[in-house]
């Protein structure tokens, strides 16, 4: 037996969680989205800095909250989808969900996923674990025990077989994500971008420039311009190495430690610009598109907020790589940082 949807795919790495709604969104809708709009939406200025004294990382920084579930939970009612994570003990119960929501006429999200069991993705495959992917099943063959999936990477139609599927479920990121989750999607009545992108945008500037919390938004990043000299004497030297090197580790377009650090001589994959690069990229496109000249202008703030986070990258990995010091100009950087997102936001509230 076997079942598959057919369904237009558009590739777009580094957004994996978000590809697959997308997919579904611009099926259902017929209109084209800016390369990683969604998750840009759902991300963009959720800030956040947290002291700790009793975990590994002592002082954690993040500029944009990546968590699948908080970010599904944001963005829904904007576009106008729902959805519901199945989780479940056994991989032969997740698989008879997944085929009941194709045989019934609609794809699934399947994730997280350990990409180390993907065999198409041949660097990785049996090289790198990387516990946190998600992908599209729109079908399944029994005779064959695969299923057929699009991926954020890839272009193509894929075949995993159920062997290397079950391997790469089994796996779960604390916060997350669990084993063997499944996830159900129905997109009743999606709004239209302007609309998604407008109330998006204005919650997203209204709670960075007013947070709930002083860790969060504004105020966090003005605590933790403060905090940032304190950290060598407050610290021991290894926590305070960890403390930089986790937090140039979530600047990554996707949460991955720059090759320097890991002893590898090969330039980057990724760009450490906290995503600020990419969000300027969908504000213009969308900006543009729409005839929003508040949000191309906001675009430009953002994106040179990316670049002085990208300089305070630079500073980190010479210092734990080369011993080169430059920290003291970090308070100063991030200022700017803060400036630029401040004046970004603001445009952004006024549309």
């Amino acid at each position: 037996m076997q079942s598959q949807i057919e369904l237009k795919h558009h590739m777009d790495d580094y957004e994996c969680m978000w590809n697959g709604i997308e997919d579904i969104y611009m099926n259902k809708t017929g209109d084209a989205l800016p390369s990683s709009c969604f998750f840009t939406l759902a991300q963009l200025g959720s800030f956040c800095y947290l002291k700790t004294e009793h975990d590994t990382v002592k002082r954690m920084v993040s500029i944009g909250d990546g968590r699948t579930k908080k970010m599904y939970a944001f963005l829904a009612p904007m576009v106008g989808f729902s959805y519901q994570h199945h989780e479940f003990g056994q991989f032969e119960r997740a698989l008879r969900k997944a085929k009941s929501e194709i045989d019934a006429g609609y794809p699934v999200v399947l994730g997280a996923l350990d990409m180390y069991y993907l065999p198409y993705y041949p660097k990785l495959f049996h090289q790198y674990h990387i516990p946190l992917h998600y992908v599209l099943m729109v079908g399944y063959n029994e005779e064959e025990a695969s299923i057929k999936l699009f991926d954020c990477g890839r272009e193509e139609l894929l075949t995993l077989s159920y062997i290397d599927l079950q391997k790469s479920l089994d796996c779960a990121y604390p916060g997350l994500s669990h084993r063997n989750t499944v996830c159900t999607v129905r997109m009743e009545k999606p709004n239209g971008k302007y609309e998604i992108a407008r109330q998006a945008l204005s919650k997203k500037a209204d709670w960075f420039l007013n947070p709930p919390a002083k860790f969060l938004g504004r105020k966090g990043l003005q605590k933790l311009i403060c905090d940032l000299p304190k950290w060598k004497t407050e610290l021991s030297p290894e926590d305070y190495q960890k403390a930089l090197a986790n937090m140039v580790m979530f600047f990554g377009t996707v949460p991955m430690l720059p090759n320097a650090l890991l002893g590898m001589e090969e330039p980057d994959t990724v760009r450490f610009m906290a995503r600020l690069d990419v969000a300027s990229d969908v504000l213009l496109r969308l900006g543009t598109e729409l005839e929003q000249p508040g949000w191309t202008s906001a675009a430009n703030r953002f994106l040179k907020a990316g670049q002085s986070v990208e300089q305070i990258s630079h500073i980190v990995v010479g210092y734990l790589t080369k011993g080169t010091d430059e920290t003291d100009f970090l308070p100063d950087l991030f200022e700017q940082v803060l400036t630029e997102m401040n004046e970004g936001f603001e445009l952004l509230r006024r549309v």
